[in-house]
């Protein structure tokens, strides 16, 4: 048996929501898929690596953009199983280019004025993240609405679940000014992680938000072909978790202070199955395939 390779080794680790959900998907689509969802926790971890410095920072996601564009020779490991990646499977760099540069964002964070702004940032860190997975897995280009609008779904998700965590152990804050103004809440509320009515209200104007981009993404996968369905089986049981992570915060009333949310394996693994089951085609049989229904409805029409 060959040894597991480097982007193995890290999607096994994560333990993340995706890595759980990619053993749907046939082994060669799966390597590919490890492959990416590494060099995604990389470039994510860098940003939060606590023996760098900001400058060491940008050098590493300088380094990571000469990789994905194959500007420079990789090294063997993480950094050559990308590149072959980008170049087996001819990946648009685009999208990967953008999740580096929304994460160099997060270097010294801003918090958003806007909702825009807070798109903006979404797109670059989870919409583009979806558009290339999309492709990996095997799905052609109709699929890039839905992996837009569930991008922007799950990472709304993520802030609000993570409000506390991003504020207390990064100072970071993802909400925008705009909406915090709007419901009267402070930077220091959130820092000193005040859970009252104007808290609650903000946090479901932003849940309201994620439902909207929820449902976009919904009817776009309903708009696809059977195949690309199959395709994003992963990308739709990630789906159904973080719908569900969602409506844990709404029926709690967004106590994000006093807990993470989150899903067990064994639901995830019946989210999957749903998944799944969501994209079989169970065509009714003839009255010409079941002779004894159709003696049935001829007695009927008698």
């Amino acid at each position: 048996m060959s040894e597991p390779s480097q982007s193995d080794a890290i999607t096994r680790n994560a333990k993340s929501n995706l890595a759980f959900t990619l053993v749907d998907l046939p082994e060669e689509r799966r390597r590919h898929m490890a492959e990416f969802y590494a060099f995604c926790r990389i470039v994510d971890d860098i940003v939060d690596e606590p023996v760098m410095d900001d400058p060491e920072r940008h050098a590493a996601l300088d380094r990571w953009t000469q990789i994905v564009t194959c500007a420079v020779e990789a090294s063997p490991g993480i950094e050559q199983e990308v590149q072959e990646l980008v170049r087996e499977m001819k990946l648009d760099p685009a999208p990967m280019l953008q999740l580096i540069e929304g994460c160099r964002g997060d270097i010294s964070q801003v918090q958003p004025r806007t909702r825009n702004e807070l798109l903006s940032y979404a797109y670059k860190v989870a919409s583009c993240v979806g558009i290339t997975a999309a492709t990996v897995m095997g799905a052609s280009d109709d699929a890039r609405k839905y992996a837009i609008a569930l991008g922007y779904a799950l990472q709304l998700v993520n802030i609000l679940r993570d409000v506390a965590e991003d504020c207390h152990k990064y100072g970071r804050v993802y909400l925008p000014a705009e909406d915090m103004e709007l419901f009267d809440v402070t930077l220091q509320d959130i820092c000193e992680q005040r859970y009252t009515y104007r808290m609650r209200q903000l946090l479901a104007y932003e849940a309201a938000l994620a439902e909207k981009f929820f449902g976009d993404a919904e009817d776009a996968y309903q708009a696809l072909s059977v195949d690309d369905r199959n395709a994003l089986i992963p990308a739709q049981a990630m789906s159904l978790i973080y719908h569900t992570i969602l409506e844990k915060m709404q029926a709690d009333e967004y106590r994000v202070f006093e807990r993470r949310y989150s899903v067990g394996n064994f639901r995830k693994l019946w989210f999957l199955l749903r998944a799944r089951i969501g994209t079989v085609e169970i065509p009714f049989p003839s009255l010409a395939d079941w002779p004894f229904l159709k003696g049935m409805s001829e007695k009927k029409t008698d």
